[in-house]
Formats: C-alpha cells, sequence, structure tokens
C-alpha cells in the first residue's frame, strides 16, 4: 500500500478494529470466518492501494474509491480525489494492474484487503465507494468475505450496472470477444446472476446515483437500480439535467448526493438534496479541463490495446465460492 506519509507497512488482516465514533478492538477473526483465500500476491494488493496521509489520525470515515475502465487518478484524480480531503475525509483509491478490464472476481481481492487494512490503520469503519463496475468488484468481496459488512459503513455507487447493460451484451455477443470485465457486466450475465440471487449484506447502508442520460449503462433507470438501496437520479433532483456516464464523476449533483450519505447514518435521502444545486455544475476543488483532458487521452488510448490482447471468447467461470 503507498501512502504519503510512513505508516505501519504491515497489518494484520484478519485483525481489523473499526468504530462509529473512535476506535474499539474487535475479536480476532478465525480463518473460516473471513471467506475464500486471497490468491492475488501480497505485494499486488500492496502496490494497488494509495491512502491520503490522515488514514491512521481518521476524524470521520475513509472512503475507498474503485474505478472501472481505467486507473484511480484517470477516474478520480480530477474530482474526488480533490474533494472528499478538502473537506477533511481521508480517501484510499485502487488501481488494478489490468486497469479493470480483467475478472472481477479477481479485482475484488484487491477492495478485500484494502477494506481491511483501511479498517485497521485508521480504527473505523470504511465507506466504499466507486464509478461504473468498479463497485460491482466492492460488492462481490461485500457478498462473498462474510468478516467485510461489519467494517462497511455505507457503500455508494456512481452509474454503476447492477442488473447488467444492453451495451455490453450487444458489443460482445456481436464481436464474439471481448475483456473479460465486458462479459460480467454485459446483462444476463452469469457474475451478475450470482450476487442478485443472493441478499444484501447487512450492516452497510446502500446508495446508488445514476443518470438517466446515460450512454453507455442502460436502459436506465433498470440498469442502476439496486434492491434495498436508495436509488437516486440525479434528475430527481434538476429534471433534465445532461449529465452522462462520465460527466457524473465531476456532477456536483452527484457529489452532493454522495455528501449527504456521508453526512448521515443509513443512505442518501432525496428529500435531503437542495433544487438550488441545479444551478451549479461542477462539484467543488475539480482539477482544470486541461488535465481532465490529460486523463481522458490516456484513458482512450488504453482501451484498444486492452481489446486486442485481453478479449476472451466468453464470459469467465464462476469461482467455486460462488456456484
Amino acid at each position: 500500500m503507498k501512502i504519503r506519509t510512513p505508516i505501519l507497512a504491515s497489518i494484520v488482516a484478519i485483525v481489523c478494529t473499526y468504530a462509529p465514533g473512535a476506535a474499539s478492538a474487535q475479536p480476532v477473526l478465525s480463518v473460516a470466518d473471513t471467506g475464500p483465500e486471497l490468491t492475488v500476491p501480497q505485494s499486488d494488493l500492496d502496490r494497488a492501494l494509495t491512502c491520503t496521509t490522515d488514514l491512521q489520525d481518521a476524524t470521520r470515515d475513509p472512503v475507498l474509491l474503485t474505478p472501472a475502465f481505467a486507473t484511480d487518478q484517470q477516474s478520480f484524480g480530477w474530482n474526488y480525489l480533490q474533494s472528499l480531503p478538502a473537506i477533511g475525509i481521508p480517501v484510499c483509491s485502487l488501481s488494478f494492474p489490468d486497469e479493470g478490464y480483467g475478472d472481477l472476481q479477481i479485482s475484488a481481492q484487491y477492495v478485500v484487503h484494502a477494506v481491511r487494512t483501511m479498517a485497521a490503520a485508521s480504527g473505523r469503519k470504511v465507506v466504499m465507494m466507486g464509478h461504473q463496475h468498479g463497485p460491482l468488484d466492492e460488492l462481490w468481496a461485500l457478498t462473498f468475505w462474510p468478516d467485510l459488512p461489519a467494517l462497511v459503513s455505507d457503500f455508494i455507487s456512481l452509474a454503476t450496472p447492477y442488473n447488467g447493460t444492453d451495451s455490453a451484451r450487444n458489443g460482445c455477443d456481436d464481436a464474439e470477444k471481448c475483456p473479460p470485465a465486458n462479459w460480467q457486466i454485459a446483462t444476463g450475465s452469469r457474475f451478475l446472476t450470482a450476487l442478485a440471487a443472493r441478499p444484501l449484506p447487512q450492516g452497510p447502508s446502500y446508495t446508488s446515483i445514476f443518470t438517466r442520460f446515460d450512454e453507455l449503462i442502460y436502459p436506465q433507470p433498470r440498469a442502476s437500480t439496486l434492491a434495498g438501496a436508495a436509488n437516486i437520479a440525479v434528475q430527481d433532483i434538476c429534471p433534465l439535467r445532461p449529465v452522462e456516464h462520465f460527466t457524473i464523476l465531476g456532477d456536483n449533483v452527484a457529489f452532493n448526493i454522495v455528501l449527504d450519505a456521508l453526512d448521515h447514518d443509513g443512505p442518501a435521502v432525496r428529500e435531503r438534496i437542495s433544487h438550488n444545486l441545479c444551478f451549479t455544475f461542477s462539484m467543488p476543488n475539480v482539477r482544470s479541463s486541461a488535465e481532465s483532458a490529460k486523463n481522458g487521452v490516456k484513458f482512450l488510448l488504453q482501451v484498444p490495446r486492452h481489446f486486442l490482447h485481453d478479449s476472451v471468447d466468453s464470459e469467465p467461470e464462476l469461482a467455486s465460492y460462488a456456484q
């Protein structure tokens, strides 16, 4: 794990502490309680996680940001990695070696390690948050690693295809080959079916934020509706607000829905969000458009590489623990 100030580099994963207001020791978990063994090398798990310097001195629950088909800097470097620390919220982010194109079941192992590490280092519960299929990695981790729900206070997603997206279904079927993650977020995938077959883990509060004008995750609102969560479209606050799949990452209304979930017990509540926010497009503390454009170019350049070199002709098999 990369942290911008020296902290303990080694944390025993099966001993986690948390508390709503102050650190409190938790019992040591047995091996059976910790779920499937993590097969990703420890060095890779550590390398993927980057945290702000105030993690150990956290006075608020730290937020874990998980990207989708991108690095953490491409997705969040110009928005939430700036805005949340500016208001005193410690933040950690994951950047996967495969940039999120690989098997989401493997990506979930990075989430498991991140949550355990953050909870132990901060003495607090962790907020899971991400964009597109990043929260699917997080939900998979919550569902199949039984020690995690007690370590998580909130689960917040942006433009996530809980029920799949027809764009991936059509694209993979037509091309006959797609990267593993594309198969898994397609409507009707085995991955999504396995998640839907299980109830939401008890403990965290769940908030799904989406836009009705999402050009990649559709049909909306069905695609991003998570049963048991507060499901809020930015257009529920500001009708016809022109937000799409990527601009939701910097949108002021989406940001305030996130803050509502962070500032209150339970999920976000639509009625608490002011309609006055409709007159401001960008969330505070976003980086310059030039920086955003630079990250966008990097993102666009890596897409063909993954489709050329990482595509497979079918969805990855479900892990034995999920069958």
